[in-house]
């Protein structure tokens, strides 16, 4: 059984949005901004345990969460997708009808953090967007993408922006539409912290929704979310480590592609391949790219911040 999630909002109060999908669910998302939404995209639950799929995945990953040996399948089942984890349990994703179902758990925070990862990301891709590994933020109106790997400081860039008080896009999967001018459609108001940058305290604007080994859990507070509708990209950039000062070189466009194509998220077939190439030089020829080499290390985080400011109003 399937519950079902036909909502409409209230006169006078925006829809809960995400990726610039207007959202329909009857479960609580915690992480949904408000306003800002197109396409209709359906959430609902499945009440009946399904039967992992008898066929090779299309992908499988090991995935970033409280348990170390956390692991995700994704499987192409008739028109639609099914993406397993050990954490969370299965989804079933329809990108052509605009559906996700989720699995039955206890878990409301860790199931809301994988419907917004690659069960969205098949979506938007469905839509002519490009999933990209990295942080967003947003200054005087235009999008910065903060691109890199896992454990290069996104998340931690990220709230530092927060603290100065720049609305944060999204901290970990980037939603950028190619376009004549390229924009980003901003994702869950959520921020990961690791223990070892966590001061104790969440900053103002944020509240913490749960603290895991792994991660600290924060919440955007509703009146520093802004909706999901799209904001211009001005400049993509690397974030590289560096043992001295900080430094940002310009990239071109040749020297981008490779990088960008590390950090996107596409389907392993011919099409899904030459779709995302195509995307990803559209963007790379539309934007400045920057390399920004910097310390990881906290006391950096401030300084590193006004860089980018700087570059972005220059």
């Amino acid at each position: 059984m399937v519950t079902t999630l036909p909502v409409t909002p209230r006169e006078g109060i925006a829809a809960p949005s995400g990726f610039g999908f207007r959202l329909h669910s009857r479960e609580p998302l915690q992480f949904a901004r408000q306003g800002g939404g197109v396409e209709p995209l359906e959430i609902a639950v499945t009440r009946e345990p399904r039967r992992r799929p008898d066929i090779a995945p299309l992908a499988d990953w090991r995935l970033v969460g409280a348990d170390h040996e956390v692991h995700g399948a994704l499987y192409q089942v008739d028109r639609g997708f099914e993406f397993w984890t050990t954490d969370a349990g299965a989804y079933r994703i329809d990108p052509e009808h605009g559906r996700i179902e989720m699995p039955v758990n206890p878990d409301a925070i860790v199931r809301e953090q994988r419907l917004w990862g690659i069960p969205a990301a098949l979506c938007l891709m469905h839509r002519g967007d490009v999933p990209l590994h990295a942080a967003a933020v947003e200054i005087d109106g235009a999008a910065v993408v903060l691109a890199a790997p896992r454990r290069h400081g996104k998340t931690t860039l990220a709230l530092a922006f927060h603290r100065h008080g720049y609305r944060v896009l999204s901290e970990d999967l980037t939603c950028c539409r190619p376009a004549t001018v390229p924009t980003v459609l901003p994702g869950p108001a959520l921020l990961r912290i690791r223990h070892d940058v966590y001061d104790g305290l969440p900053p103002p604007g944020t509240h913490v929704v749960a603290s895991r080994p792994d991660r600290v859990y924060l919440a955007i507070d509703d009146d520093h979310r802004g909706s999901s509708a799209p904001v211009p990209i001005t400049a993509v950039v690397f974030l590289r480590e560096s043992p001295d000062a900080i430094a940002v070189t310009p990239m071109t466009r040749g020297a981008a592609l490779p990088d960008l194509w590390s950090l996107s998220f596409r389907l392993a077939t011919d099409d899904g391949r030459g779709r995302t190439f195509r995307q990803l030089a559209r963007l790379a020829g539309a934007l400045p790219i920057w390399n920004l080499c910097r310390p990881l290390r906290l006391g950096s985080l401030d300084a590193t911040v006004e860089q980018i400011v700087r570059m972005c109003q220059s």
